[in-house]
């Protein structure tokens, strides 16, 4: 029985190891790929690449193109991997040229009753559409997909645009086993490469490939022979608190920096930012708009004309281009930013609107620069060199008084001295054509707070009446300003009402609702129930939570948590009983601290007789956290929701 037993155990270990052991060495498709149902390291995976492999080059004679060859196994394990059966290619073309999708070879494999079925995608199954003006999208989708089918395909890309050598992207929306990437540089093409991501890669080779590239009647060239491997990559999940994807999922890109001809001629792709402030000053959207100065000199009224140059007549512009131009929602640096038809139309997109805002503080005596930056959906800005695509966002920088203030007039609700959410994206490029642009950090001035004050007070029908003050100052105050200013005051006022179930809310006021510099006040009053257990009376100490539930539910998040701002919370709860009530349980005290004082949350409980006063504060101490960081604040965040929705203060009749 015993020795049954012991070969059961390892013939089972042994299968369910098989299980894992795909072939992800080459494109052949083993009976494990076909059999194995499950991906072990990521069980909420619903299609995973088995092995992907790309080779990238130059052609060696005939049009000296660059190829590109793809190939990959995608294993589908359930119904919602069938997406993963439809590929997308994107081919890039110009006025005069364009790339070519060549050699396809596509099956389906199934395992039915033993056997290996192949289904072939056949060419009346290759789509070809416009994607936009510059890419066309090539779509094929594979037949006969069922959960546990392999998928394998194989193709080329040919390319004229030399200058656009094919990145390589390791990380996807479903896991890899493995991944590996072959480039051959010509020696005569410099570029600029640049590994993007926290993942590390497994296999990093560089060889000389000695006459690589032939070119009739001139010579021939060497290549760099390079190869980069990445394994068990977990798939790329979005979650609260990002940036752009872009920054962050694992991919290797390419720019080409100089080209050496075999004449002896070599041609720079990659600018100095001298090169591009020269061209900015002269382009149309940005520095011919600077220059209108002129224009603006009537448009203020004799109000705010008449100030003396200082901080409130700062102010008073800023609030006057809130107040007289519109923003159209577009995010561009080029193109309609010409400020003569903002002027005209009272609306206008971010360029035209903010340089009319400059050179109206100009035009009154400010020191003001232009500063281009790149918005959180659109990426980070390359700071290593100039890459002029990478902005899309326009800001004014004003210097006054030994005091420095970041503006951007689109935002009505925003305090002066604080720029849209959108803009906190680390750093912006500060435009002074006199001396030289440069780097500036784009971050708050000042911390966001909540803070919420209430007043408890059981009544004889052991329901709560309550009296409450919450304040919301910085971006915090901006979203409540928006959220008012999306409906009208009474809508807002009845949807406050109703948002917390077994709450009745009363007398609702608002204070400093147009009063954007000061923090957004609201005073209510409420009846709450409680909840009693065998004669004993439980009360959940606050009303309104900051957090209902964690925002951080990854096993494995890759990328940095960034909320954008530093900010802080602070609950302050009375609790009073009537004369024959009693506290009989009170939770402990309890303090989480995030290392190197990045973060606290905790609660304090004091009692005073028939008092308990209650203080709960959270507090970040940084916008930024890297990725080393997520299990503690997975942790922070777990806590936060035990603290305000778990907390349970026990009262009793006195007997």
């Amino acid at each position: 029985m015993n020795r049954t037993l012991t070969l059961f155990f390892i013939t089972f270990s042994l299968f369910i190891n098989a299980q894992e052991a795909y072939n992800s060495k080459s494109m052949v498709v083993s009976m494990i790929d076909l059999q194995s149902s499950t991906y072990k390291k990521d069980s909420t995976a619903n299609a995973f690449f088995i092995y992907e492999k790309g080779f990238s080059r130059m052609e060696n004679g005939g049009n000296y193109n660059l190829l590109t060859d793809y190939e990959a196994k995608i294993k589908i394990l359930n119904k919602q991997g069938f997406d993963h059966a439809t590929v997308k290619v994107l081919l890039y073309r110009n006025k005069n040229n364009k790339e070519s999708f060549n050699s396809l070879v596509a099956y389906t494999y199934n395992l039915e009753q033993g056997k290996v079925i192949k289904t072939k995608v056949e060419k009346d199954q290759i789509y070809y559409e416009k994607y936009d003006q510059n890419f066309t999208l090539v779509k094929f989708v594979f037949s006969n997909i069922k959960p546990g089918s392999v998928l394998t395909y194989k193709y080329q890309v040919e390319s004229p645009f030399m200058y656009k050598f094919n990145g390589w992207e390791f990380q996807d929306d479903i896991p890899k086993i493995y991944s590996e990437f072959i480039a051959d540089l010509p020696g005569n093409y410099v570029y600029n490469i640049k590994l993007v991501g926290t993942l590390k890669l497994d296999t990093r080779e560089s060889t000389l490939k000695k006459n690589c590239l032939q070119a009739s009647g001139y010579g021939s060239a060497d290549c760099s022979h390079n190869i980069y491997a990445m394994k068990d990559i977990p798939a790329f999940k979005k979650e609260k608190y990002m940036t752009a994807k872009n920054n962050y999922f694992s991919r290797i890109e390419y720019e080409l920096k100089e080209f050496k001809g075999y004449d002896g001629k070599n041609k720079k792709y990659t600018q100095t930012w001298k090169n591009v402030d020269d061209k900015l000053k002269k382009e149309a959207t940005i520095g011919v708009q600077l220059k209108k100065l002129s224009i603006t000199k009537n448009l203020l009224p004799d109000s705010i004309q008449s100030l003396p140059k200082d901080i409130t007549k700062a102010k008073m512009i800023y609030r006057y281009i809130l107040n007289n131009y519109k923003w159209n929602k577009k995010k561009r640096i080029f193109n309609d930013g010409n400020i003569n038809k903002v002027i005209k139309d009272k609306v206008g997109n971010v360029t035209g609107i903010n340089i009319l805002f400059h050179n109206i503080l100009k035009q009154q005596q400010f020191n003001v620069h232009p500063v281009l930056l790149s918005t959180r959906d659109n990426g980070y800005a390359t700071k290593i060199h100039p890459v002029i695509s990478d902005f899309n966002y326009l800001i004014v920088q004003l210097s006054l008084d030994g005091e420095t203030y970041l503006l951007d007039a689109t935002e009505k609700e925003l305090a002066f001295g604080e720029v849209p959410f959108r803009c906190l994206n680390q750093h912006g490029r500060l435009l002074d054509f006199k001396n030289g642009s440069s780097w500036i950090d784009i971050k708050p001035v000042k911390r966001s707070l909540f803070y919420y004050k209430e007043e408890l007070k059981l009544n004889k029908e052991l329901k709560l009446n309550g009296k409450a003050k919450h304040i919301s100052s910085g971006y915090h105050g901006y979203y409540k300003r928006k959220e008012l200013d999306q409906v009208d005051k009474q809508s807002y006022l009845d949807f406050r009402k109703k948002k917390v179930s077994g709450v009745k809310i009363t007398n609702i006021s608002i204070k400093n609702e147009k009063d954007y510099d000061k923090p957004f006040e609201e005073e209510f009053q409420f009846i709450r129930n409680t909840e009693t257990i065998d004669n004993t009376i439980y009360i959940k100490p606050f009303t309104l939570p900051f957090f209902k539930e964690t925002p951080f539910k990854l096993n494995q998040r890759t990328y940095p948590v960034d909320f954008g701002y530093p900010d802080s919370y602070t609950y302050l709860v009375s609790i009073e009983l009537p004369e024959e009530y009693e506290f009989v349980d009170i939770p402990n005290n309890s303090l989480f601290t995030i290392p190197n004082n990045l973060g606290q949350v905790g609660v304090n409980f004091q009692k005073n007789g028939k008092k308990l006063i209650i203080t709960h504060r959270i507090t970040f101490n940084s916008s930024y956290y890297p990725v080393e960081y997520y299990k503690i604040l997975k942790d922070f965040f777990n806590l936060i929701i035990e603290i305000e929705n778990d907390t349970l203060i026990a009262v009793n009749k006195v007997n």
